[in-house]
């Protein structure tokens, strides 16, 4: 609305408010006729200044000194049980008092609303209120105990006392940090909520409503003008007519429109702009009722962080405002109902977020998101660090590490401040011109452009604007690591790393260069690389050992590499206990319910499967997607890559259809939300493991073709993930019947194994017992036999790691014993395999059904006892695990038919 017509309409609504209230339609309708928006406007502003500020939030010296109101209640008077003490507050419709029980049953402190004789209009409001209390049970929530009519015929409500400070003032004296504050909003989003699932909508949230007791609990008070959800609008109390405080106000409260949960949630966002800037995002003091309305109803509020910036003690920094918390704030503030949070949980679920160094769904609707928008038609490829890619495109900040101590703090927000200064400006342009090209470059031909091109597209060309500064320099190359690990693109990251650290002499960023190591050392592990990580880390770890207050999260992700390199040297043990000390150092630091303590309880779920330890192993993936829902992400990557994990458990234990099922779930959810990655490439190469143990080879090589090729794509050709898939499906093809393709990809893995982790590497193992079981299949049993029984020695010393894959083997030997019809030979290895299977495996499970299958049918071709128990109860075990048709159950079933 331009200036000239915002004159003309404080003109005529200045002159409306003159007229009769009768008159006033006919006034509007005739001053501005012709333009139909005037005329809305000005109905608009009439019917705001119809309905009025509440009454209730007037000062009581204005009550004082009306002849009207009545005196106030002399101390003693009793209200029932109830002696009333001194007041507390009077408003425009009553008072509240002190008041304790009298009757002697107990002692107890209570607060006594009265209403006056007087306030007949507020007689039904007040039932309502008391009606609400009653139906209300949450601690948040002051209790409704008592209520009646007083010897004077006021009616009165007796509700818990609470004795604490309103919110913003409670924060304002304690001086309180970011932290303490986001905390507190959650409990009241908390309370909110409750009141939400109880169809309540409070219509009234504003720090005097919320107060925090001594023991730092929030407490809702006064649901005098609330609205119950389910209740029929027409003739009753609780329209939008009811009063309210302009500051806290929504749009709908001021235009008529329907009350909804929404309104709370715009009340929730300007309390959160409070907290956060120190000041409301407009005052309406003193201001006419037609400002009022403009400044809420059109006017856009200003960014918390602008706000705080202005201020000379603001109450948070503005810089930790900037980003996540901005966009949860406007997403509160936005003047359409249906634009906000659709739920207060919604609400709390970005909070947390935010807290928890995830992306926040606001940031995909606010203004620093708009290059996320323009990327949004391309797939991205986001795995465990679910989109962190536009976290820090969008403001860097998040690559920060939150901790708690303020001078920790303090330190990370420079440390944040100073990457985001040097990289943000580089980074969007980068960004900006890689999505020009698309627009005026892409074909057929050359395929869509996702996210890793753009990012190796430019990235050198980033690197170019710092090669003469060290200090910066070694900023950038941390940001686009992190970068490419989000997409986790390990053949992209690690040499940019290993350039960094080649060129870093004494003048780098020592923090960057032990970030890069650390980093770097991961990266190796992923690929296999054990020598390489051994090397790195412990000199990450001991520059972390020089500040330990400094660099305590660094040290807490060096635990993680660590017990992941213990794990892959086979030290079980050491990674269990690693992990143990991890998850207890990040609980006391970030508690229990993070997504950081959450990745560590998944890490340990990895180690105990490889320890056969699965019961614990399933118990902490549980305890892993539980932190997840507490934190409203049940459904987010992190937890989809878990939920994969949990069908590589279920997979391992032979739990085979329901592998099949998580592992199916994980992987298309995963694809879906977040395109390719090495998670993806993982849960798609089980799920086609256990399509081929089902015996569907050829949907089994449909998937793991694809699941092969996106590993080397994003892990690398020579990493266990890529050895394992092309495993998986030399297994498919060779029992599809296609040996000349199955040898290829054997032969091909072979090589690969063999020079990555040499003769004795587990995976080399593995691999070597895919070509024997391919050389039974294709009709060289003693070929197989001998390549079998060679490799039973190497096995057995791997110990707890390598007992998976010594039952496989001893099966393969049991296997090719019976095709050279020799079955009392096959009897030795197929009782040990029994024996392994038994103690690692689900009493179900289709693979020690197997075992048990194989070792009958030898004790019956031997004429050997025991023979008929194991053929009965194996056969039942795989045909319901495989179906009644399966190849293996109608060959257990030719075993059992033969001449015993």
């Amino acid at each position: 609305m331009d200036a000239q017509t915002w004159n003309k309409l404080e003109q005529l609504f200045d002159e409306a408010t003159a007229l009769p209230a009768r008159q006033r339609a006919a006034f509007c309708a005739a001053a501005s006729a012709g333009d139909p928006a005037l005329h809305d406007e000005l109905l608009t502003l009439l019917q705001a200044h119809d309905i009025g500020e509440s009454v209730l939030d007037a000062p009581p010296e204005v009550f004082a000194a009306d002849a009207s109101v009545p005196e106030v209640v002399a101390p003693g008077t009793r209200l029932g049980v109830w002696s009333v003490g001194a007041p507390i507050r009077r408003g425009g419709s009553g008072e509240v008092y002190f008041a304790t029980r009298a009757d002697g049953a107990f002692d107890q402190r209570v607060a006594v609303k009265l209403l006056y004789r007087e306030a007949a209009p507020d007689v039904q409001r007040f039932h309502a209120e008391r009606q609400i209390l009653a139906g209300l049970d949450h601690p948040g929530i002051a209790r409704l105990l008592d209520g009646g009519v007083s010897a004077s015929g006021r009616l009165y409500a007796v509700v818990e006392y609470v004795d604490g400070e309103p919110l913003t003032e409670h924060c304002r004296r304690r001086h309180a940090g970011l932290n303490e504050r986001l905390a507190l909003f959650r409990q009241v989003c908390d309370v909110v909520a409750y009141a939400h699932r109880s169809l309540i909508v409070h219509r009234d949230l504003k720090p005097g409503n919320i107060l925090v007791t001594p023991e730092g609990r929030v407490k809702l008070l006064d649901f005098g003008v609330a609205k119950r959800l389910d209740q029929a609008s027409a003739g009753d109390d609780q329209k939008t007519s009811a009063p309210y405080t302009s500051d806290y106000a929504a749009p709908e409260q001021l235009t008529g429109q329907a009350i909804t949960t929404a309104t709370d949630v715009y009340a929730l966002g300007v309390l959160l702009f409070e907290l956060l800037a120190g000041e409301r995002p407009w005052k309406s003091d003193g201001l006419p009722i037609a400002r009022i309305v403009q400044l809420i109803v059109h006017d856009e509020a200003p960014l918390a962080s602008a706000v705080a910036a202005r201020s000379e003690a603001p109450a948070v920094s503005a810089r930790l405002l900037e980003g996540d918390l901005d966009a949860i704030v406007a997403t509160c503030l936005r003047k359409d109902a249906g634009d906000r949070y659709p739920t207060v949980d919604a609400l709390a679920r970005d909070i947390a977020r935010h807290l928890g160094n995830e992306p926040v769904a606001a940031r995909g609707r606010s203004r620093s998101y708009v290059l996320g928008r323009a990327l949004k038609r391309h797939r991205w490829s986001v795995a465990a660090g679910a989109l962190l890619f536009l976290t820090l495109a969008g403001g860097l900040a998040a690559t920060a590490w939150q901790a708690r101590r303020a001078e920790i703090e303090r330190d990370v927000a420079r440390r944040a401040a100073t990457r985001e200064e040097a990289v943000r400006y580089y980074l969007t342009t980068m960004f900006r011109s890689s999505i020009a090209k698309d627009r005026g470059a892409a074909s057929p031909a050359s395929g869509p452009v996702t996210a890793k091109t753009m990012l190796d597209r430019s990235a050198q060309r980033v690197l170019q604007q710092y090669r003469d500064d060290p200090q910066l320099a070694g900023k950038v190359v941390i940001t686009l690591s992190d970068l490419y690990g989000a997409l986790e693109d390990v053949e992209g990251q690690a040499p940019l790393l290993e350039g960094f650290l080649a060129a870093a002499g004494p003048e780098a960023d020592a923090e960057s260069v032990a970030l890069a190591r650390q980093k770097l050392a991961h990266i190796e592990l992923l690929r296999g690389n054990l020598p390489r990580a051994a090397e790195l880390l412990p000199r990450a770890e001991a520059f972390w050992a020089t500040a330990p207050g400094r660099y305590h999260e660094q040290h807490l992700e060096s635990l993680f590499v660590r017990a992941m390199l213990q794990r892959n040297q086979g030290d079980l043990a050491g990674s269990i206990a690693t992990y143990r000390s991890a998850i207890a150092e990040r609980s006391a630091l970030s508690g229990e319910t993070h997504r950081e303590t959450a990745n560590l309880h998944n890490s340990l779920a990895i180690t105990l499967t490889a320890a056969n330890r699965l019961d614990e192993a399933l118990a902490a993936y549980r305890t892993t997607l539980a932190i997840h829902d507490k934190l409203g992400q049940g459904e987010d990557l992190d937890a989809l890559v878990i939920l994969g994990n949990t069908g590589t458990l279920a997979f391992r234990m032979g739990k085979l259809r329901e592998a099949e099922q998580i592992l199916k779930t994980a992987y298309e959810k995963q694809r879906e939300r977040a395109g390719d990655s090495a998670a993806v490439a993982a849960s798609m190469s089980l799920y086609g493991a256990a399509l081929n143990a089902a015996g569907r080879h050829a949907e089994a090589i449909a998937i793991l073709e694809p699941a092969v090729a996106m590993a080397v794509k994003f892990a690398g050709g020579p990493s266990p993930l890529a050895i394992q898939g092309r495993l998986f499906l030399a297994d498919a093809l060779t029992a599809s019947g296609d040996f000349v393709r199955a040898g290829a990809v054997a032969a091909e893995n072979r090589t690969i194994s063999l020079q990555r982790f040499g003769e004795a590497g587990l995976l080399t193992l593995r691999v070597r017992i895919g070509e024997a079981r391919l050389r039974l299949e294709a009709g060289e049993p003693a070929a197989a036999a001998a390549e079998f029984e060679a490799l039973v020695g190497p096995l057995q010393k791997t110990a707890k790691p390598g007992q998976p894959v010594l039952a496989h083997a001893l099966l393969g030997q049991g296997d090719a014993l019976l095709a050279l019809d020799r079955p009392a030979d096959a009897v030795l290895p197929l009782r040990e395999a029994v024996a392994l299977r038994e103690q690692l495996l689900w009493a179900e499970s289709w693979e020690l059904a197997l075992a048990r299958v194989r070792l009958g049918e030898a004790l019956k071709r031997s004429r050997s006892p025991g023979a008929g128990a194991l053929l009965e109860q194996g056969a039942a075990t795989l045909a319901a695990q495989l179906g009644p048709d399966h190849p293996q159950v109608l060959r257990a079933r030719r075993a059992i038919a033969l001449p015993g």
